[in-house]
């Protein structure tokens, strides 16, 4: 009887401590995904900017017609930027939140990891073409 109740208690213990993982497991990654955010809003308005550069010193049509497209997926990033930042934002007023369950959190912690993974993996394609194509027609 007395080895039930401390496997009980081992049980119990061990599930705090689990919870206790996840927990600062998420407040890390909730902690990287705002850097992230922030640093990849930092880098499209450095390609803005980059690319209305681009833009003031050649008019040819091959090139413009190139970056008009480039501006359109940057464009379109910031809006999804602006949409994980609005997630984020709710999601952080839940891990805030002491009354928020789990059952409340991990999905959404989950939906909000798998966003991040895959915006992060657009927009390094995205940036790599950039540089790739917007660098070879600007030097030819």
């Amino acid at each position: 009887m007395a080895s039930d109740k401390f496997n009980f208690v081992a049980t119990d213990f061990e599930n705090q401590k689990m919870d206790i993982l996840k927990s600062n497991q998420i407040e890390q990654e909730h902690k990287s995904w705002r850097r992230t955010i922030e640093f990849l809003r930092q880098e499209n308005a450095l390609l803005k900017y980059r690319l209305s550069e681009m833009v003031d010193n050649n008019e040819e049509n091959h090139f413009l017609q190139t970056a008009e497209y480039f501006q359109n997926e940057l464009l379109i990033k910031d809006d999804m930027l602006n949409k994980l930042i609005d997630e984020l934002q709710k999601y952080t007023e839940l891990i805030k939140d002491n009354n928020a369950s789990s059952q409340k959190i991990i999905p959404m912690h989950n939906k909000l990891r798998n966003e991040m993974i895959i915006f992060q993996k657009k927009y390094l394609v995205l940036s790599k073409d950039f540089n790739e194509k917007m660098l070879k027609i600007f030097k030819d």
